[in-house]
């Protein structure tokens, strides 16, 4: 499944439904992303992919912090009125 794919998967091909997304970047980014898939084996879009999936992976870790950090504070004003 693309959910679980990351960069050290590149090599395992593994394909499922997609949907398509347009974004504009900018072209060193670009370059970076063709640089990996190159050093990988990889498409670009796969390196994408496992980037985003990655990213996304630190970003919930990351909220989820924040969310239990803004539930205990909300937990000790309550406790506390």
């Amino acid at each position: 499944m693309r959910s679980e794919l990351r960069l050290s998967d590149l090599k395992k091909r593994e394909y499922s439904s997609s949907r398509l997304m347009n974004v504009k970047i900018p072209a060193y980014v670009s370059d970076a992303i063709q640089k990996v898939a190159d050093d990988l084996g990889a498409s670009k879009t796969e390196v994408v992919i496992a980037l985003l999936n990655e990213g996304l992976e630190v970003a919930m870790k990351s909220l989820n912090g924040l969310q239990l950090h803004k539930a205990s504070k909300l937990a000790g004003k309550r406790a506390s009125k």
